[in-house]
């Protein structure tokens, strides 16, 4: 780990490995037509140069700037990724490529200045590599203080401005004086530490390290052999090719590490997204189960007072109070213990394969004499019938959805009239809620039933109807909106069963949940008057 808290991780996840699926060998090859292209069409406009020597000359005007180009690819690697390692690789190629720039602009313009003297750019060479082999020794203990591109280049431009005041002002020094043998000594011997210190980075891939160190050897041999006169062909052949395998080498592991930290900040940001949207279902869940048990409790707290009240409340009406906070307690005990409506979670990715398994009979006066007991208890009128009809469907489900809509009436439309009928159509039957309030507006009906959806004037938070009707949908069942001109008409249409025979009086009272596919079930007779 480096000081400062930075990360190395946009390595590979086999750190091994050459990352082929985003660096490919056409990549490579795209990045050798790009070095040599140039080269190729300067010889072809000027003939003067069309010799080794020549060539060498094109070749170190075309590298420097391809290394610059590598360091660049490393810093933007950097910003992307943190890395305290990449970032001091970044600062070191960016000043060897700036200083290196501008000697090969000075070999060029005048190569005779530059020959007599190019001692001394050896011996200057010596502590800047020197420093670069300190950068490296550091890059894994060390956090930079200052962006690193920009010290580099301004390291870079010191070295160069040596460079070229010890070529305007400085006296010959021949490559044969002792000071500058030892000075090549000394550089070959940084230059092999520096390719080892390359190599031996810590949080970088083996093939990554691989290719800086073999392209450090060769960038050194390279600046050895240019600072050499007459040296022959083999020498400048030496000179060219180190230099293109070099800059090669450079922008290959620049270019590979970047593409592949680009991959994997994609992926970072899909999986990130993904628990986002996760965090987001979670907050969805529990906002929903939050609004059902405020519905149900509502009713239980009223019930209950009611129940305290023992001269004012008649006999007959405590006992549909407290056979409706029996209904409704165990419906909430269920809710609480995980064991009812789970489509209140986002749904699954194939609801039908869910569907079933959370159908039962439901026999619907059971189900909705308890919430128009709980209306009426907080003082709300909802008009009635016991009608008999069962559906296959989410007993609870269909609970939550008709409370759903009756708290809607009463909250947005207070005063208003509401009336729950139950009618069977053919193999559907359908519980209609309706009430005479002012309607939801056209503008809203559209997505009515979306999360958040609500009208300018509602001071909800547009949860009930989307949950709603995404209980409907999970269950097997449906959950839809009637136009009209004056309140609202939402009409659950469940599946009915496909042969229904009378029930006695106890298989009513002992009936369990039956499975949908049953073909021979029993229906509830009517009450003999509404609770």
């Amino acid at each position: 780990m480096t000081s400062g808290g930075s990360r190395t991780g946009w390595v590979p996840h086999v750190p091994g490995r050459y990352p082929r699926q985003v660096w490919t060998a056409r990549a490579s090859a795209l990045v050798l037509v790009m070095v040599l292209a140039p080269v190729v069409g300067t010889l072809l406009i000027t003939p003067e140069l069309r010799s080794i020597g020549g060539l060498e000359t094109i070749t170190q005007l075309l590298i420097f700037p391809m290394v610059i180009g590598a360091s660049v690819l490393l810093y933007v690697q950097y910003r992307l990724t943190d890395s305290n390692v990449v970032g001091w690789l970044a600062l070191c190629l960016t000043e060897y490529s700036v200083q290196g720039a501008a000697l090969a602009g000075l070999r060029a313009s005048e190569p005779d200045v530059f020959f007599n003297r190019a001692g001394w750019t050896l011996i200057i060479d010596v502590p800047a590599a020197l420093l670069i082999l300190g950068c490296l020794r550091l890059s894994d203990r060390v956090r930079h203080a200052a962006d690193p591109f920009a010290v580099g280049l301004l390291l870079g431009l010191l070295v160069a401005g040596v460079n070229v005041a010890a070529n305007r002002f400085g006296g010959e020094l021949l490559l044969t004086d002792p000071a500058v043998v030892t000075a090549q000594v000394a550089l070959a011997v940084i230059g092999c530490g520096i390719a080892r210190a390359a190599y031996l980075l810590e949080g970088v891939a083996s093939w990554f390290s691989a290719r800086l160190g073999v392209g450090v050897i060769a960038l050194v041999v390279n600046r050895v052999a240019t600072t050499q006169e007459n040296v022959g062909p083999i020498g400048e052949a030496v000179a060219i090719a180190t230099g293109l395998i070099g800059v090669l080498l450079m922008v290959n592991a620049a270019g590979a590490g970047l593409r592949l930290a680009v991959q994997e900040q994609r992926l970072s940001l899909v999986v990130l997204a993904d628990q986002v949207a996760t965090m987001q279902a979670d907050e969805r869940d529990v906002r929903a189960r939050l609004h059902e048990i405020t519905n149900s409790l509502a009713g239980i707290a009223v019930a209950s007072s009611l129940l305290h009240q023992k001269e004012e409340v008649p006999a007959s009406k405590r006992r549909q109070l407290e056979r409706m906070l029996d209904s409704e307690a165990g419906r909430l005990s269920r809710l609480l213990a995980g064991k009812g409506n789970d489509a209140l979670s986002e749904p699954p990715s194939r609801p039908q394969d869910t569907s079933h398994d959370r159908q039962s009979l439901v026999d619907l006066d059971e189900v909705i004499w308890p919430l128009v007991t709980a209306q009426e208890a907080l003082g709300r009128v909802v008009e009635w019938h016991p009608t008999g009809h069962q559906g296959v469907g989410d007993p609870d489900a269909v609970a939550e959805v008709v409370n759903i809509l009756l708290d809607n009436a009463a909250r947005h439309a207070p005063g208003s009239h509401s009336v729950v009928e139950v009618t069977r159509h053919g193999h559907t039957i359908e519980v209609i809620v309706r009430d005479d309030g002012p309607g939801i507006p056209a503008e809203v009906r559209h997505h009515l039933f979306e999360w958040g959806s609500r009208g300018p004037d509602s001071e909800g938070q547009g949860i009930g109807l989307h949950l709603a009707h995404r209980l409907m949908a999970a269950t097997g069942s449906s959950l839809r909106l009637e136009t009209q001109d004056v309140g609202n008409t939402f009409v659950i249409s469940l599946p009915a069963p496909e042969e229904t025979t009378p029930c006695t009086q106890s298989e009513r009272r002992d009936r369990t949940r039956v499975s949908s596919s049953s073909r021979t079930t029993c229906s509830s007779p009517s009450p003999s008057s509404s609770p």
